[in-house]
């Protein structure tokens, strides 16, 4: 098995490929102004698609759920057909930085935990064209909680290719791309450990037992360890931050 695929294989039944819990989806959405009944909305990088499942619950319209690995649509349209839903739920197999939709397009996008892949004031400008002029926007990403963070934490970040920015400096970005800010919070705890890491490391554990004696897929499951280790030592300096946001 080559490393991509031992990666996927990883991460494809976890219930969230990435922080974040159903309560603090709900509390996003509860930040915005009432969504008209037959939204169209945007779900960019929405992995297996558990933040995909929680908008059906909130909205009546649908949901166009994007990720460039098909076997995470497969596990979407699979999971919606059997809930009875699947009408409500399209999924397009494209990679973000190249959707393939038309402006003014949808009524409301959502990405959780992905745009740091493109980076976060890239992404916006990349995607607000997407959304009809008073239309909304919301995205998860890392952020910087406390100032001067540790020199291990800045290192880790550093080999990982995506440099954290404070809540401020991703506010500023924010204004830049031409949107108005309706809200920002921080993901909780628990969308880290119980609807996260709990699950992952319990899959590392399982495939350590099968393929540890592999010097490279062990190295990949080492740097899931290792991932999580940095977040149990220096969660007070960094985690995920929503941010709603509106069209102008």
């Amino acid at each position: 098995m080559t490393p991509e695929k031992f990666f996927y294989h990883i991460f494809s039944p976890l219930p969230r490929q990435g922080p974040g819990c159903t309560a603090a989806t709900q509390k996003a959405w509860s930040h915005l102004p009432s969504i008209k009944k037959n939204a169209q909305v945007l779900d960019v990088g929405c992995g297996t698609g558990a933040q995909t499942r929680d908008l059906t619950e909130l909205t009546s319209g649908t949901i166009t759920a994007v990720d460039n690995y098909k076997p995470f649509l497969e596990t979407v349209s699979a999971r919606a057909q059997k809930e009875g839903i699947g009408e409500r739920i399209r999924t397009v197999n494209a990679s973000m930085d190249a959707l393939p939709f038309g402006k003014g397009q949808f009524d409301l996008l959502w990405s959780e935990g992905a745009i740091y892949i493109m980076g976060f004031e890239e992404g916006l400008r990349a995607w607000t064209h997407l959304c009809r002029k008073g239309g909304h926007i919301v995205v998860s990403d890392v952020a910087w909680f406390a100032k001067n963070p540790p020199e291990e934490l800045t290192q880790f970040w550093e080999k990982e290719g995506y440099i954290p920015l404070t809540e401020d400096e991703k506010k500023d970005q924010v204004w830049k791309a031409g949107l108005r800010l309706i809200a920002t919070f921080r993901l909780p705890e628990a969308g880290w450990w119980e609807h996260y890491y709990i699950p992952l490391l319990a899959r590392v554990a399982e495939l350590r037992k099968i393929h540890g004696a592999d010097p490279a897929l062990a190295a990949i499951l080492d740097s899931c360890d290792h991932e999580a280790g940095m977040y149990r030592k220096y969660k007070r300096y960094y985690g995920y931050a929503f941010f709603v946001m509106q069209n102008l």
